[in-house]
């Protein structure tokens, strides 16, 4: 499956498995050309009464590489960060639950991007790089264009203890080291596309 987040909502790309239809609050569309795929993002993004809209698909690749057309890509990459306690570092950005994220700078690797950001928007010092968690998708629209944002996620290490700083201007105004046991409650209160990351991590049971 591949899933692309519009604010709280998701559109679900599957296969033969067709998890929609265990899942009473779906909406299904089947991909069967471009105005198939036109109608499921105007109905996944006009109408907020549609939590989760699956295409069912024979090819999911294909039919992700052709949604992705209808929008401006841009990339972006972020980490989640373990300490050696064992605890793992979140901010609250626009009073929301959040991890350390943002756009990747023309000629950066997407792992440069993410430890970059970490240490702007957290103040902390350079962590040891780990493997990809795994690849979020979501969108907005700006300047007039729907954009699909790619953002990569990776695992990162501090290996001794620091203080931290929010980069407040970028809204962050609080910095938690948060207790692995705790995360099920902090994933509550976040983005659906953050608590698929602290799935991917083993984190939390669902995402």
């Amino acid at each position: 499956m591949k899933t692309i987040f519009f604010n709280s909502r998701a559109l679900i790309l599957c296969g033969e498995d067709r998890p929609g239809d265990e899942d009473p609050g779906a909406v299904m569309i089947v991909d069967n050309g471009e105005e198939a795929l036109t109608e499921a993002v105007r109905t996944i993004d006009t109408n907020e009464n549609i939590s989760r809209l699956y295409i069912l698909c024979t090819d999911i690749e294909n039919t992700y590489n052709r949604l992705r057309t209808r929008f401006t890509e841009v990339d972006a990459a972020g980490g989640l960060i373990r300490n050696s306690g064992g605890q793992y570092l979140m901010i609250l950005r626009n009073g929301i639950w959040d991890l350390p994220k943002g756009k990747r700078e023309n000629g950066e690797e997407v792992m440069e991007t993410a430890v970059r950001e970490v240490m702007e928007e957290t103040g902390i010092p350079a962590p040891e790089r780990g493997e990809l968690i795994c690849v979020t998708d979501h969108t907005y629209r700006r300047d007039g264009q729907f954009v699909l944002k790619h953002t990569y996620w990776f695992a990162m290490k501090l290996a001794q203890p620091c203080t931290t700083k929010p980069q407040t201007e970028e809204g962050i105004t609080q910095t938690a080291w948060i207790p692995a046991a705790e995360m099920p409650r902090y994933a509550e209160q976040t983005y659906p596309s953050i608590r698929e990351v602290l799935h991917n991590a083993g984190l939390v049971r669902s995402c």
